[in-house]
């Protein structure tokens, strides 16, 4: 039984990271057509939309009591600004320079659910975060600095920072809240953060940078709207389902191959990538594999892989 909640964990994290790295490209796109803080509230709203209607439909529970008031917490830490710091950071910074700060959150919720949910990782796994860490740099080292202003970088690399870090807290919120809770219904809880995020980074959006700031009329802003505002929002709401079975930095080195994913994409699209970024994906499927597989069933892989062709090799 625990094998099977195992596998269908590791099921959602995978079609997660297939539909976080499919999203880089429609959120440049959209980019083009909507101010920043405006695109991440119709994104996640549109989430939460999806969301409130799924978990009435499927008669979900929503969280009332303290597990509304932790619903709500973590729509503003983990949802609204993530999803801000990233947006703002990929604009300011570069998509380059952006990711590599906001892929630090797998280190982040490693060293902290070390300390606050004592989950520890073995030395093995622990070389596996930093090695898909490193991974995630080799992929973006072509993006890096560039012509963008020294003030913006540093702007957007705080900004992607605070992004990173309400990720990793609210990782661990949500990690400790599943453990408490025990059979934590995550669809309505993740219904109330999208709409508590929602409606926070709309109203600040047009507060501040204004409807007129938005070309509405944009058929290019409807067209992908759907893949980076409900769908991108299932693969969150996939994320908290495997986080309630795994340990917190099991579930987060996923993350490591959500860039691996977008560099696909940009090959299908006909942009062939360099060498350095070709061994980074490998640096990054490897690291995931070592944080979440044990040494031992890593090295009866690779010999069962490398076996049959020595086997057959001829002795001279």
């Amino acid at each position: 039984m625990r094998r099977a909640s195992s596998l269908g964990a590791f099921a959602l994290l995978g079609s997660a990271v297939l539909i976080w790295g499919t999203g880089y490209w429609p959120t440049a796109i959209g980019a083009e057509h909507a101010a920043n803080v405006t695109l991440a509230g119709l994104r996640t709203s549109g989430g939460g939309v999806t969301l409130v209607a799924l978990a009435v439909l499927t008669r979900a529970r929503f969280p009332r009591g303290a597990l509304l008031g932790w619903a709500v917490l973590t729509g503003v830490t983990m949802i609204a600004l993530s999803l801000w710091g990233t947006t703002e950071a990929v604009a300011r910074a570069g998509p380059g320079n952006a990711a590599i700060v906001i892929n630090s959150a797998p280190l982040l919720v490693a060293a902290l659910g070390w300390i606050i949910l004592r989950e520890r990782l073995s030395p093995f796994a622990l070389l596996g975060v930093l090695t898909g860490f490193g991974g995630v740099v080799l992929m973006v080292s072509s993006q890096l600095g560039g012509t963008v202003d020294t003030a913006q970088l540093l702007l957007g690399a705080g900004l992607a920072m605070a992004g990173a870090v309400g990720w990793a807290t609210g990782t661990l919120m949500l990690r400790a809240l599943a453990q408490r809770e025990g059979e934590l219904d995550m669809l309505g809880f993740t219904a109330v953060q999208f709409a508590v995020a929602g409606t926070l980074l709309l109203s600040v959006g047009f507060a501040v940078e204004g409807a007129m700031a938005t070309d509405w009329g944009a058929p290019a802003l409807w067209a992908v709207f759907a893949w980076i505002g409900p769908v991108n929002t299932l693969g969150v709401a996939m994320f908290f389902v495997a986080l309630s079975r795994l340990a917190a930095a099991r579930a987060s080195a996923a993350l490591f191959l959500v860039p691996a994913v977008a560099v696909i994409v940009e090959i299908a699209r006909g942009n062939a990538p360099g060498p350095l970024v070709l061994l980074g994906m490998v640096l990054a499927v490897l690291g995931v594999a070592m944080v979440n597989a044990p040494p031992q069933q890593l090295v009866a892989a690779a010999r069962r892989a490398v076996g049959p062709r020595l086997r057959r090799t001829p002795r001279g």
